[in-house]
């Protein structure tokens, strides 16, 4: 796994403890109040100590092996002459570095002999690694160390060191290895909702190895068929979803009907003079009821088409619910900050498809949009929000979204959530 830290300053210090205990003849103390993070960061550290140290050997231990650490210790002391023990020798020569885990747990006295023991015998060439987490150790027990020890201080991250830290895992490919020790920090909630789910998207995208295959006039025209039905399902499935979206299939084909019974009525109306022939006798008047019924129908057919065709323009300006908590959404974005606009969309029935079709659109708002001088609104995609524009032109080239979308703050979507009348 790339070592990712998240600060330049954290791998900074992490190569000086390594340099100071290959070659410097140093003890550390590695301390951070988390011990997730004293984990992930120690873990690094040892790697690289081993690298810089073929020829020692590092053993690690817990604080219930205090009374070991001494047997040990003074077991290697006995082996050697007093001149050999009170030598300290070359400083790059170590025979054996001892990682004590969790050492906050151990009783103060035992540091101070452990302390007293290397000080008083550098020639065991042993050093010693005290990871502690929580409190801060007092200055007592690290003094008792001697003079020749560091510290190394690990600071927990802010929300843009956290961020970036994701990004670079991301990059790399080791988003699920450094999620739980985020999630054990409570530091995954600084990574923005649409990037928590990368991984989530690349696996759900990862399919097997296509076989190459060689398509045939049947199998075309079989897959044809396959698309055709598919479609139609579809149409009909989002139909019965959405009846109100096909209003004006019914609504067209009323009034088309409607027209043609009136352009019908009124050629005959017009023929039936010519035709006639002259007659003296005098012509028998229709019934007063129904020349009414006759005069009142036309009418009556286009109030009902208007009526209808009201209806119709009301409910299509009507903005449907998650339009309006989209809008809401946007209107209380905080100020710099960085969305992804994934596209309008002139249905809300198209955005909403498109927003279900791709796994990268999964946390995306469907928000209304205007153009000057149009009373309708369009519907945009909009991902985010991004505290830093990097973060937000990362999520970009996710290989789950349409495209790659346009970066944008959030001023830019606030000035069109209403209708605007230009001059």
């Amino acid at each position: 796994m790339t070592d990712l830290f998240f600060q330049p300053l954290d791998q900074a210090r992490m190569q000086a403890c390594v340099a100071g205990v290959a070659r410097e003849g140093l003890c550390v103390v590695v301390h951070c109040p988390q011990t997730a993070l004293l984990n992930y960061y120690g873990q690094i550290f040892l790697n690289h100590l081993r690298e810089a140290m073929p020829n020692g050997a590092l053993e690690s231990y817990s604080p219930a092996d205090a009374d070991v650490l001494i047997e040990n210790f003074n077991q290697m002391v006995s082996e050697m002459s007093v001149q050999e023990a009170l030598k300290a020798g070359s400083l790059s020569d170590v025979r054996k570095v001892w990682v004590i885990k969790n050492a906050h747990s151990m009783a103060p006295h035992e540091i101070e002999l452990l302390g007293q023991l290397l000080q008083q015998f550098p020639g065991s060439k042993v050093r010693v690694i005290l990871w502690m987490s929580g409190n801060e150790p007092s200055t007592n027990i690290l003094s008792a160390l001697g003079k020749k020890v560091m510290r190394w201080n690990i600071v927990l991250p802010n929300s843009a060191q956290t961020q970036t830290f994701w990004n670079q895992a991301r990059a790399a490919g080791h988003e699920e290895d450094v999620r739980p020790m985020l999630d054990q920090l409570r530091l995954m909630e600084h990574v923005p909702a649409a990037l928590r789910a990368v991984r989530e998207s690349k696996s759900a995208g990862v399919t097997k190895p296509k076989k190459k295959f060689k398509l045939t006039m049947p199998k075309m025209a079989a897959g044809l068929l396959a698309g055709l039905a598919l479609l139609m399902g579809s149409t009909v499935f989002v139909a019965w979803l959405q009846p109100e979206a096909f209003a004006w299939l019914k609504f067209g084909a009323e009034r088309t009907e409607a027209l043609a019974e009136a352009k019908a009525k009124d050629q005959k109306d017009g023929s039936e003079p010519a035709l006639a022939p002259e007659s003296t006798q005098p012509t028998q008047a229709q019934p007063p009821q129904a020349a009414q019924t006759e005069e009142a129908s036309t009418p009556k057919l286009s109030e009902e088409v208007r009526s209808q065709a009201s209806k119709l323009d009301e409910s299509s300006v009507e903005l449907p619910e998650e339009a309006l908590e989209g809008k809401k959404w946007a209107e209380q974005l905080p100020s710099k900050k960085w969305l992804v606009l994934h596209g309008a969309y002139t249905s809300f029935a198209i955005a909403q498809q498109v927003k279900k079709a791709y796994p990268g659109l999964k946390y995306s708002r469907v928000v209304p949009v205007y153009k000057p001088n149009e009373p309708l609104a369009s519907f945009v995609l909009a991902s985010g929000p991004f505290e830093a524009l990097q973060s937000a032109e990362e999520f970009t080239k996710l290989s789950t979204l349409p495209g790659p979308g346009t970066v944008r703050n959030e001023r830019n979507l606030k000035s069109r959530l209403t209708p605007v009348a230009r001059p």
